[in-house]
């Protein structure tokens, strides 16, 4: 009776902390924030707007508004910034701080002690009473629906914002973990300095981001197509609107692509042969926000040699995972760490 009425009241959250979004997952109300993980101020102190607000802001403000990303490669590297954001969020939602019991968030398996303890304190600062941390590739294969206590193994390859995070889970632990500090962030670099070096065209961010999401394809796969650009041309200093084939896409990233593969052969290097056959069966799983770029499972499948998938909602394997592990809490605590 009591354990009841406590859940009604008292609210558990999953956050997917995510240095391009940020979702989180509240109990009895579902997910209820999927926003980019962006916050502006007004003058030093005063938020004036975050998530999609705040990202449309970025690059088009006076100097008395200021528009921070409080993340860098997966883990908060603004502190203030970050708990303000999450806060902000949260109350957005109509969640009052006190009423917040348990929180899950999904990190990268690499981070440091120093960044684990600064996600726990934004966590804590926020409201809940006990908070928990849980590796993105074991969060996202729970939110796949694949048991990670199991013999079996399942490669995981979450490639975010920040972070590219490849993992064989097996026995409710990481066999194997390989984080990359390359993700979807230096795709968008890669494509801005593409850009200014070879078409001499200055692209903004939201643009890059945009284009890379309605156009960006790798492999042989989408040479034919065309799209157009526009940015300030970097002789004239003055708009300008180019037609680029889709092609720019494999000479962009190349390096970036390459270092992908690289990560995952290296993490293939290091499996103990028993597993080997798991993975020849099963393959590999794109999770995250970067899996949707168009022909990368074809791809990293032809380098490899694995079957590669990514399911319907990779964006949300995290988030979920979070989900599952707070409805059962006892089952998936030692997979949690605080």
């Amino acid at each position: 009776m009591f354990d009841s009425w406590f859940k009604k009241i008292f609210g558990d959250i999953g956050i997917d902390l995510g240095t391009a979004n940020t979702i989180i997952y509240v109990t009895n109300r579902g997910y209820v924030v999927n926003e980019p993980s962006y916050i502006a101020y007004e003058g030093n102190h005063r938020v004036r707007a975050v998530g999609n607000e705040a990202k449309q802001m970025a690059g088009k403000v006076h100097a008395g508004i200021r528009v921070v990303r409080p993340l860098a490669d997966g883990v908060i590297s603004d502190f203030q910034a970050g708990d303000d954001m999450i806060r902000t969020l949260i109350r957005n939602v109509g969640l009052p701080r006190f009423l917040i019991n348990h929180a899950v968030i999904g990190v990268p398996s690499g981070i440091t002690p120093v960044e684990q303890k600064a996600v726990l304190d934004s966590a804590l600062a926020a409201g809940a009473r006990r908070a928990f941390l849980v590796k993105e590739p074991l969060a996202a294969a729970i939110g796949l629906g694949l048991d990670p206590f199991g013999s079996q193994a399942h490669m995981i390859v979450d490639i975010g914002g920040g972070t590219t995070d490849i993992a064989v889970i097996s026995y409710g632990g990481l066999v194997v973990d390989n984080t990359l500090r390359i993700a979807g962030d230096e795709m968008n670099e890669a494509l801005t300095a593409y850009f200014k070096n070879h078409i001499k065209l200055h692209v903004g961010e939201q643009t890059i981001e945009q284009i890379k999401i309605e156009h960006g394809i790798v492999g042989n796969h989408g040479s034919n197509k065309q799209f157009s650009v526009s940015g300030l041309d970097h002789v004239t200093r003055l708009p300008r609107q180019v037609t680029v084939s889709c092609d720019i896409f494999n000479y962009a990233l190349k390096d970036i692509l390459r270092s992908i593969v690289q990560g995952i052969r290296k993490a293939l290097d290091e499996l103990p042969p028993e597993l080997a056959s798991d993975l020849i069966d099963h393959g590999i799983v794109l999770t995250g926000g970067g899996a949707l770029l168009k022909g990368l499972d074809r791809y990293l499948s032809e380098q490899t040699g694995l079957p590669v998938t990514f399911p319907d909602n990779a964006l949300f394997c995290v988030a979920e995972g979070t989900r599952r592990i707070l409805e059962d809490l006892k089952k998936y605590r030692p997979l949690l760490y605080t």
